[in-house]
């Protein structure tokens, strides 16, 4: 997996003070390169999406929006990979909320490997799901 500096800064900002009493997320945009997926852009919180101190949940249709026009412009190269959120946490690990709302994410996309980012105050927790099976990859500092 390859992560864009610019996804990282982006999911960084919502971990700091600032932001970090409530969880934020969105959805993760990038190409599949063979058995790789290069994470090109992230969507943030939407005013109609729900943040609260420890959870978040992805309402807001600018998500998908966001996610058709990139994947028309690029002409149908670039597509949603995956989620991510935050934990007001230093090193965050995936709750039994996030496993199972994950598991039914690789459901629906039984064809691509999905990306799984948490954003922790200290660290980022990666995990590469496939066929309804998660698998933690190296945390990015």
């Amino acid at each position: 997996m390859i992560l864009a500096e610019q996804v990282v800064a982006e999911i960084r900002r919502f971990t700091g003070p600032d932001e970090a009493n409530l969880e934020a997320g969105g959805i993760l945009l990038g190409c599949y390169r063979g058995p790789h997926v290069e994470i090109l852009e992230c969507t943030t919180p939407m005013p109609l999406d729900r943040r609260t101190r420890n959870g978040f949940v992805r309402r807001d249709p600018g998500h998908q929006r966001r996610a058709l026009e990139v994947w028309k412009v690029s002409d149908r190269t670039v597509n949603f990979v995956g989620e991510w959120h935050t934990h007001p946490e230093e090193r965050p690990s995936p709750s039994r909320v996030d496993r199972d709302t994950w598991a039914d994410q690789m459901g629906r996309h039984r064809d691509d490997a999905l990306v799984f980012v948490i954003g922790g105050r200290a660290s980022f927790y990666c995990g590469w799901g496939e066929n309804r099976r998660l698998v933690a990859m190296a945390a990015v500092a």
